[in-house]
């Protein structure tokens, strides 16, 4: 077993965990803690602060045009904009470490190493001065909830001692997309046009597994050689929609062979057999499996709201979204009905305002700018409007996005799609005991490091699971202690 090592002064973990690790001196009582807090902003003083963030140009247009909106609101602050590409953020960040910028976004799945490591700046301010917590209450509570973290029990969430370290970016719900066109094309070619199953997948409403696989399986017939149901399937969606896990509520267990996360699993195995994926099953998940969508060389594919910006900017390419189907449930037959929800995962990303912001006398400032993009009214309906993402105020999403009241969608002269109100079902992510679509964070947001997730993928794509040549039983028996000493190195390396 290898030996996990805390980092100090930027040098990172590459082998373990990549660009992501972070470190610092969080756990075992080190300088994670609930201060220092955020200062007060003086509407007198000059500031100059700096704001690091990722996108390409479109996406950097947008930022600065909502940069220089709130340095007009406020003129005392002068904002300077960086960003650089995706893949080259965290590595960017982690190279900062000892001077990091005032305000930055990080995803949810790099929150927990950041926090812990002392890094991050409580945002809840010791008298009153921190975030406006009365604004926070039009954002999706589930969103906020995420960036609540308290060192002293080590837990994620809003708990009684717990700070609040960052301030939602978005909410990016993930959930499938289906070709209008095609689908319909198939619909007519084999006569389905009253098949119940049929109906049911393209009817709005969540459907089981059997039905899911039933009817695109019909779907597909006559679809020709190299086109698929869907390219790849997305593991969190299979478990979190058969309430599986991947580890008890502490993150110390592995549940990798309960039977629930086996017919999860082996749910996408399934799919692979039937041919509605291809055999390379989650080997297929990125851009390629991205350009068999919009090459139309499959009915549908995994979205979030950002893919719509380059969907937008396709011709008489027509998509609508759909729920993800659910399993079973726990403990059941794998091919029976049941009454399960749809659960997609949810990728999230925080404004954070640095630590050593205190020390700069900038940190009241930083927050004032982390918290004008997180929930000015004009900023989000620039975001909205760009296809960036669904707003982040609960009121706009529901009263103008879904409807689009303004026609801020509907002018742009693209193709939006019309069941839009399934991503703010998602986000909202089952408040209501009745709701049967939701979403949970991606599960590396809960895991202090992240190669197990890959190493847990790999495994499964290299395991002949998708041939049929093994089962989900024994893939996940033969992980399991690999994944069990994972999660027991990883919490004596955070907690110990």
């Amino acid at each position: 077993m290898r030996r996990l090592i805390k980092i100090f002064g930027g040098v990172g973990l590459t082998m373990v965990i990549g660009a992501s690790a972070l470190v610092g001196c969080g756990g075992r009582g080190g300088s994670a803690n609930v201060d220092p807090f955020v200062d007060d902003y003086d509407p007198n003083k000059e500031y100059n602060i700096e704001f690091l963030g990722w996108g390409d140009a479109k996406e950097q247009a947008i930022y600065q045009r909502i940069i220089n909106d709130f340095m007009t609101e406020y003129p005392n602050i002068h904002v300077t904009y960086d960003a650089c590409s995706a893949g080259e953020y965290l590595t960017k960040l982690t190279g900062e470490i000892n001077d990091l910028p005032d305000v930055f976004y990080l995803p949810d799945t790099e929150f927990l190493q950041w926090v812990d490591g002392g890094h991050l700046l409580n945002l809840l301010g010791e008298n009153g001065e921190g975030a406006d917590l009365d604004a926070l209450a039009n954002v999706w509570d589930n969103a906020v909830k995420e960036y609540y973290y308290n060192p002293d029990t080590y837990t994620l969430g809003k708990s009684e001692g717990a700070g609040l370290f960052a301030l939602p970016k978005d909410q990016g719900p993930f959930t499938l997309a289906y070709n209008i066109d095609l689908v319909q094309e198939q619909i007519e070619k084999n006569n389905l046009q009253n098949d119940e199953e049929v109906q049911a997948l393209f009817s709005g409403e969540p459907v089981t597994w059997v039905t899911f696989r039933s009817a695109m399986k019909k779907l597909l017939v006559g679809a020709g050689e190299n086109v698929y149901g869907i390219p790849y399937y997305e593991l969190e969606h299979a478990v979190y929609s058969n309430n599986a896990t991947f580890f008890d509520e502490t993150v110390t267990t592995s549940t990798l062979t309960s039977p629930a996360m086996v017919d999860a699993v082996q749910f996408i195995g399934d799919l692979c057999t039937d041919g509605i994926t291809p055999k390379d099953g989650l080997a297929g998940n990125g851009d390629g499996a991205d350009n068999a969508f919009y090459q139309e060389r499959a009915l549908m594919t995994f979205v979030g709201p950002w893919d719509f910006a380059t969907i937008w900017e396709m011709e008489d390419f027509n998509v609508d979204i759909m729920p993800v189907p659910y399993g079973p449930g726990p403990d059941r037959e794998y091919n029976t009905e049941d009454d399960g929800k749809s659960t997609a995962f949810i990728g999230s990303m925080g404004y954070c305002v640095a630590a050593k912001t205190k020390e700069r006398g900038t940190s009241g400032a930083s927050l004032m700018l982390a918290e004008y993009l997180c929930f000015d009214e004009s900023a989000q309906r620039k975001f909205y409007s760009f296809g960036q993402c669904v707003p982040n105020l609960k009121d706009m999403a529901y009263n103008e996005y879904v409807p689009d009241s303004l026609g801020i969608l509907a002018d742009e002269g693209h193709t939006d799609p019309e069941s839009r109100e399934i991503f703010i079902d998602i986000v909202d992510g089952f408040t209501d005991e009745n709701d049967t679509i939701g979403g949970k964070p991606r599960v590396l947001y809960y895991t202090y490091l992240t190669s197990w997730r890959t190493n847990l993928e790999d495994t499964i794509n290299q395991s002949g699971l998708y041939t049929g040549d093994t089962t989900a039983q024994a893939v996940l028996e033969g992980f399991n202690a690999s994944f069990q000493a994972s999660l027991d190195e990883m919490n004596e390396y955070w907690k110990g």
